[in-house]
């Protein structure tokens, strides 16, 4: 006879996880409602559609029933329930079985629900980059590639070069990282340099951020690693340079401003 769940696994009890049709369920638009969020808005990420095709929805979404309405309502999850309907999109146009989505049932009033709904979507602490990092290196080594975990992570392969990069830089660059002061972008430049060079350039990255927010942050950080672009003249300034321009200069500007041949 099958043993019971519980107790092969030496649970303390056990509760239904249902699984529903994406389709079916309902992700609350109206911003009067308890369960509104605006982030139901957010475009679709083709990482996130593309990891859920090959893992399907691994994280159980959070229901509830509006007793009023009758609809099976999303309180967590919405996310995974949007992706999944778009990654459902796709398999039948290949042919394949639609996926399902995990869901636990949770009852109460619309305001307990929206208080669940803040607790699921704020009370929650993500991986560090550093902690990315050691994770993907250890998936290489155990046969994984680059676009595996391009797939897994849900990100770009550029973005899992330059995260494991930041296995290579010094402490003094990690711990820059993992405050938030520096990105795994530049940890991946930085990475190529010498050991002291690498904690000179961090500790110039760090004060950059200390002082500084927005476009000029990103400018003067910019400017520490030696990537300085040029500015790109407004109309008005390449007008007042033609004006005192000769030859081929001339000509060139001309051009620019749509005034003159190519050739």
């Amino acid at each position: 006879m099958a043993k019971n769940s519980v107790d092969v696994y030496g649970a303390s009890g056990k509760t239904n996880v249902l699984k529903f049709a994406p389709e079916a369920l309902h992700l609350v638009d109206d911003p009067t409602h308890p369960l509104y969020d605006e982030r139901i808005h957010l475009p679709l990420d083709e990482a996130m559609v593309l990891n859920i095709m090959n893992q399907g929805v691994i994280e159980p979404i959070v229901v509830w029933k509006d007793k009023e309405t009758g609809q099976v309502c999303v309180v967590d999850g919405r996310q995974r329930v949007k992706h999944a309907k778009e990654a459902n999109v796709r398999l039948q146009r290949a042919g394949e079985s639609p996926l399902f989505v995990p869901g636990v049932v949770r009852d109460g009033s619309a305001r307990r629900m929206q208080e669940a709904m803040v607790s699921a979507n704020e009370i929650r602490r993500p991986d560090t980059p550093l902690g990315r990092a050691k994770k993907m290196a250890d998936m290489l080594s155990r046969g994984n590639d680059e676009a595996d975990l391009a797939l897994f992570f849900g990100i770009g392969i550029q973005t899992v070069q330059a995260t494991i990069s930041l296995l290579h830089c010094t402490q003094a660059v990690q711990d820059a990282v993992e405050s938030g002061q520096i990105t795994v972008g530049h940890a991946r430049q930085l990475a190529e340099l010498p050991p002291e060079v690498q904690r000179e350039k961090a500790q110039e990255l760090v004060s950059v951020a200390q002082e500084t927010k927005g476009h000029e942050k990103a400018r003067r950080q910019r400017a520490v690693l030696g990537e300085v672009r040029p500015r790109i003249k407004s109309r008005k300034e390449i007008t007042t340079a033609l004006a005192l321009a000769t030859g081929e200069y001339a000509a060139a500007l001309q051009w620019v401003l749509g005034e003159g041949d190519a050739a």
